[in-house]
């Protein structure tokens, strides 16, 4: 997988954990560091190591798949793509979603799910696993951290948005795979 390549999948997974970040950093009043680096934490970790679990889990399966790695990555990818874009949609509470450690876990977990398809997708393609998750976890990682400043500035705007452009390049991401 080339570098640039890398680096839009690895954007496109963050989108969902930077608008939650950006939700986050709306709502919260006090100690915005300390919840943008508990937001990095989290939302990269997770990020990362879901890859890895999904390219464990896609490997198993490999073999069985042999000749539609291309076709397979880009039906996850592109489904995940199509449902960032669809639950973009859904209104939000208004409030953090990441004030408790339980509630980040569960937020960390529920947005790191597309990573583990795309990391069961790098399997498929025949790719090793570390490099890249260690992007998608660092990238998850800083978008995250910038996502619960950037609501403290420029509120709700751009966490609307988000989300739609993550799924937009997931779904791009895919057609190339699946036509180049």
């Amino acid at each position: 997988m080339q570098a640039p390549e890398l680096l839009i999948i690895a954007i496109g997974l963050a989108m969902d954990a930077f608008a939650v970040s950006v939700s986050a950093g709306i709502t919260t009043r006090q100690r915005l560091a300390k919840t943008g680096v508990m937001a990095a934490a989290a939302f990269g970790g997770f990020q990362g190591g879901m890859a890895i679990l999904g390219w464990y889990a896609g490997s198993a399966v490999s073999s069985f798949l042999t000749g539609f790695g291309p076709l397979i990555a880009f039906l996850i990818l592109g489904g995940i793509g199509i449902k960032m874009i669809y639950e973009s949609r859904e209104e939000g509470t208004g409030e953090s979603p990441i004030e408790t450690l339980p509630a980040l876990t569960i937020m960390a977990i529920a947005t790191s799910i597309d990573a583990l398809f795309a990391g069961m997708g790098i399997a498929l393609l025949g790719e090793p696993v570390l490099i890249p998750a260690v992007v998608i976890g660092a990238v998850a990682a800083v978008l995250s951290f910038a996502g619960v400043f950037a609501g403290r500035r420029i509120g709700h705007l751009i966490g609307e948005y988000a989300e739609i452009a993550g799924g937009l390049i997931l779904v791009a991401i895919g057609l190339k795979i699946l036509f180049l």
